[in-house]
C-alpha cells in the first residue's frame, strides 16, 4: 500500500508539472504559427505565390531553463525553406523568460488569453493583425473548452492541489488520479494569495462541473493556507 501511494505521488507532481510545460509549449506554437500567417497569408487568400505553407515538423525550445519538444510549422520559399524568427529565439536558452511565463499564467487564468497571445507573441518580434486573428480565436476556444469541460465522468482516487507564486499572485492547478492511475487536470486558478476565499471557489467549480467529491477521495497538498480544512 505504501508502495502504491507513492507511485502515486509521484504521477502526481509529474503531472503537474507536465501541465505547466503544456501551457508554455501551446503558447510557443501559436506564437510561431501566428508569425506564419502574417508573412504568408491565410490559406484561402495568400499574400505571395513564392511563400507556401508546409506541414509542421519535431524541434525543441527552451521554457524557461527546460528544454522541450515542441511543433513548429514550415514555410517555404523559392530558395527554399523560410525560418521563422519566433522559432529562432525560442530555441535560445532563456527566450522564453520566467517573467514572460508568469504574464502568460496570468492572462490564461483571469480570462485575457487572446490579449495575452498577442502580448506574448510581440515579445519575439511578431505583430498579430486581423490576419492571424481566426488563430488566435481558435486556440482561445480550445482553452475555454479545456477550462469548462464535464468532469462527471471522473471518479478520482487522489486529488493533487499545487500551488506556484509568481508575481505575487497564487496559480493553483488540481490535478486528478482515478484508480487505474489516469491523470487529469481539474483545473487552473488565479488569486491574489492562497486564501480559504479562493479554495471554496474552486471546489465550487469543480462540483459545477460535475465532479463528485466524497471523503473516499485522498488529497495531496502542499500544506498552503486555506486547503486543508475544507478538505478535512
Amino acid at each position: 500500500m505504501i508502495d502504491q501511494m507513492f507511485q502515486v505521488f509521484c504521477k502526481g507532481k509529474q503531472g503537474l508539472d507536465a501541465f505547466l510545460l503544456e501551457i508554455g509549449r501551446m503558447m510557443a506554437e501559436t506564437i510561431m504559427y501566428i508569425e506564419r500567417e502574417e508573412l504568408a497569408g491565410p490559406d484561402y487568400y495568400p499574400f505571395s505565390p513564392n511563400l507556401q505553407k508546409w506541414a509542421s515538423q519535431g524541434g525543441s525550445i527552451y521554457l524557461g531553463d527546460q528544454k522541450i519538444a515542441v511543433e513548429h510549422p514550415r514555410l517555404r520559399g523559392q530558395q527554399g525553406e523560410v525560418g521563422l524568427q519566433s522559432y529562432q529565439r525560442l530555441k535560445e536558452p532563456g527566450g522564453f523568460s520566467e517573467e514572460l511565463l508568469s504574464k502568460l499564467l496570468r492572462g490564461m487564468s483571469s480570462q485575457k488569453y487572446s490579449e495575452t497571445v498577442i502580448e506574448t507573441a510581440g515579445a519575439f518580434g511578431v505583430s498579430a493583425s486581423s490576419v492571424s486573428r481566426h488563430i488566435v480565436d481558435i486556440t482561445a476556444k480550445k482553452l475555454k473548452e479545456f477550462k469548462e469541460r464535464d468532469l462527471s465522468d471522473f471518479i478520482p482516487f487522489a486529488v493533487f492541489i499545487d500551488t506556484i507564486h509568481r508575481g505575487g499572485e497564487a496559480f493553483m492547478v488540481r490535478l486528478g488520479i482515478d484508480v487505474e492511475g489516469h491523470k487529469r487536470v481539474l483545473g487552473f486558478w488565479q488569486g491574489a494569495t492562497e486564501n480559504h476565499v479562493l479554495c471554496e471557489e474552486l471546489f465550487g467549480d469543480m462540483e459545477r462541473r460535475g465532479l463528485k467529491i466524497s471523503k473516499k477521495i485522498i488529497w495531496v497538498t502542499d500544506g498552503g493556507k486555506g486547503i486543508p480544512e475544507l478538505v478535512a
